[in-house]
């Protein structure tokens, strides 16, 4: 058990500004933290750097070292960059006394996961995994070789070109996580659930007839580099969104025979958050998936909290509402020809479907809404288990309690 308090007022948070300012939920978050009296440090990036790759702004690492020497204030970081985090390196392996929030865990530098009092999981999947209740892939695995045409882009393109590397290099990578692992000793009371907000401003309800019977609109190309101990490196680049890609290129092969069909992949464009929603208004149904690594996304709670049902898979350990907001498909186990008769059974379905989205929005807005969770945080952090609502099952509980 970690013998650092964890405060959500006495702590500094430490946000990286490239995300912190311009994120939708990353800004309501911080707001959230100052309405609380929190204090609050934005880290600059380097002028002229890429997020992705670049360095911290000079002189924001100095004014952060100094406001960290004057104090032993506890830190929490959050809204990084891999690359910012690591240069905060130096500093923090000679202070400690960090916690840190993790989105995509397994992008993350293994050391600030290992070194940290308590690590906050936006993915119980995380969680799950380092407790040995679960293998990042519990199932099929991602195809050999990155198809970029899934979703092209300058990323994508990079990644397909390294994954053979990746595929080379995964042998002694694995030897090398496998030492990792080693050296850090699971506590699973420092392992803190921390999911994502919802904001009924975010999620109109739209009262208009649907214009499509099927839509999607998210991503189908999940590529990363596998950073975390915890994390297999043959993954490195793999597209763990197969799984949503495959789902929607089947139902894409039925539009308009019957079905009307929405695809923001044709956009070549990131969808702006206002015509994002409205596609999802206008839809009897929403593709969704975690990935094949079963990952919380935030699209299930905005999918829901429009009135929206999903297609698709769902989750094995959040979201205990889900199951009622989704007709459930695993395209990695179907075959072609029984795609379009379920496809009519989730319109069949749709009326009660949508009736359930309805019946638990205010349930979901209650829930998520960042006061509570951040309440929701200190209570774990204070020794007691996750609330109801929020887990199907709680892993760092006995067998047997809810």
């Amino acid at each position: 058990m970690s013998k650092i308090r964890f405060s959500i007022t006495d702590s500094l948070w430490v946000r990286g500004e490239a995300i912190a300012k311009k994120q939708r939920n990353a800004i309501s978050e911080t707001q959230a933290l100052l309405e609380r009296g929190a204090k609050v440090f934005f880290l600059k990036g380097a002028q002229g750097k890429d997020p992705l790759v670049g360095r911290i702004d000079n002189e924001s690492l100095k004014q952060l070292k100094q406001l960290l020497w004057k104090n032993d204030a506890h830190i929490i970081l959050g809204w990084l960059h891999p690359s910012e985090l690591n240069g905060l390196l130096p500093l923090l392996r000679e202070r400690k006394n960090f916690s840190i929030i993790v989105d995509d865990w397994w992008v993350h530098p293994h050391w600030f996961i290992r070194e940290a009092e308590y690590v906050l999981f936006r993915k119980y999947h995380g969680i799950a995994v380092r407790l040995g209740k679960s293998t990042f892939l519990n199932g099929h695995q991602a195809p050999l070789l990155l198809d970029p045409r899934a979703q092209i882009s300058k990323y994508s393109l990079v990644g397909a070109a390294l994954r053979p590397l990746a595929l080379a290099a995964a042998p002694f990578a694995n030897l090398w996580k496998k030492w990792q692992r080693l050296k850090e000793p699971i506590v699973p009371e420092r392992l803190l659930y921390f999911p994502f907000s919802v904001e009924p401003a975010n999620i109109p309800i739209s009262p208009g007839t649907p214009k499509y019977d099927f839509a999607n609109t998210g991503g189908c190309c999940g590529i990363w580099l596998m950073r975390d101990a915890y994390a297999p490196f043959q993954h490195t680049f793999a597209n763990l969104y197969h799984d949503r890609r495959v789902l929607t290129d089947a139902i894409a092969g039925f539009e308009n025979n019957p079905f009307k069909f929405y695809d923001c992949r044709r956009e070549n464009r990131t969808l702006p958050y206002h015509e994002y929603i409205l596609k999802n208004q206008q839809s009897r149904f929403l593709i969704t998936s975690g990935g094949l690594h079963d990952s919380t996304v935030p699209k299930y709670t905005e999918y829901a909290g429009v009135g929206t049902p999903m297609i698709g898979r769902g989750l094995p350990f959040e979201y205990p509402w889900l199951d009622d907001c989704l007709f459930p498909v695993d395209m990695m186990n179907a075959t072609p020809s029984q795609i379009k008769p379920l496809l009519h059974q989730a319109l069949d379905c749709y009326p009660k479907l949508r009736e359930n989205c309805l019946n638990c929005r205010d349930r979901l807005i209650k829930l998520y809404d960042l006061q509570t969770l951040l309440d929701v945080l200190q209570i774990q952090a204070d020794g007691n288990p996750v609330p109801p609502g929020y887990l199907k099952v709680d892993l760092k509980l006995p067998a047997g309690k809810p």
